[in-house]
């Protein structure tokens, strides 16, 4: 990967990335990414955290370099708006996108996906032709127009995926969106996502998990420029390859295979 400089520990603990949740409720498979706590709270280690994000980084610049596509996922308040932002910023021609709900199966039952795709896409070319929208009842009218409206909300971020094997799914508020991680476990897909200490539900692997107060908006900010950055540094570098091969080469990137941050791994726990 190009230079790039390191975001410092002063950046995330200015933004709160340190704050986790009640001690109580920690994750003990994420207990690795916690070195104390103060006033009943978890403190995450930024030290980590750093580390965690410079791995994000490098997987995330090869995928621009191979041009593949990323499903970005958050469908919290304070994420919405970010997720529709992050997917414009992010390459030439912005990324598939979730931001209202995941419907489970969106990866792993992807021909009925399609499908739905195929009828929002069927109904906004009848809309775009007044004169044969015209010709319908007005029955006919208000039936494929409220139709569209509800697919817009729900699949209109889904429009561009090429398939059901993007280059990896990055989601901004993990806890709340644990079927989408486990559709990408399933999928092979590697998963980035931001995980408070409570988060349930975790990636099979955590090698790009970032552990953090994702409740932040401020750091949700930070890290999204960071992503969009290391995406369209990697997009600059890329080499021109035919369309076919765009077209299926979906898979993981080409980076060097690095160990998982699990909580069996003794040799990534703080001494």
């Amino acid at each position: 990967m190009s230079a790039v400089s390191q975001i410092s520990l002063m950046d995330l603990f200015k933004v709160g990335s340190h704050r986790g949740n009640k001690k109580q409720k920690l994750n003990p498979k994420l207990r690795t990414f916690v070195y104390g706590s103060k006033q009943g709270l978890s403190l995450i280690d930024l030290a980590m955290m750093q580390d965690s994000l410079a791995r994000v980084e490098e997987l995330l610049y090869n995928l621009g370099k191979t041009r593949k596509q990323i499903l970005i996922v958050g469908t919290q308040k304070h994420v919405q708006g970010k997720v529709r932002e992050l997917a414009a910023a992010m390459g030439a021609k912005g990324m598939p996108f979730i931001n209202q709900r995941w419907l489970g199966g969106t990866l792993t039952n992807w021909a009925t996906v399609k499908k739905t795709l195929k009828t929002l896409e069927k109904n906004e070319k009848i809309l775009e032709n007044a004169e044969f929208f015209e010709t319908l009842s007005r029955n006919e009218q208000l039936g494929i127009t409220r139709e569209t409206d509800k697919l817009r909300q729900i699949f209109g971020g889904l429009v561009d995926l090429r398939s059901n094997r993007p280059g990896a799914v990055l989601v901004l508020d993990g806890e709340n969106n644990h079927v989408a991680i486990q559709e990408a476990d399933v999928m092979g897909i590697p998963t980035v996502s931001l995980l408070n200490t409570a988060s349930v539900s975790l990636p099979k692997k955590l090698d790009y998990a970032i552990v953090c107060n994702n409740n932040s908006k401020k750091l949700v900010d930070l890290l999204s420029e960071r992503f969009v950055e290391a995406y369209n540094r990697g997009l600059g570098d890329a080499v021109e390859v035919s369309p076919a091969v765009q077209q299926n080469n979906q898979g993981t990137p080409g980076a060097n295979p690095r160990p998982s941050y699990n909580n069996n791994n003794n040799q990534f726990r703080r001494n």
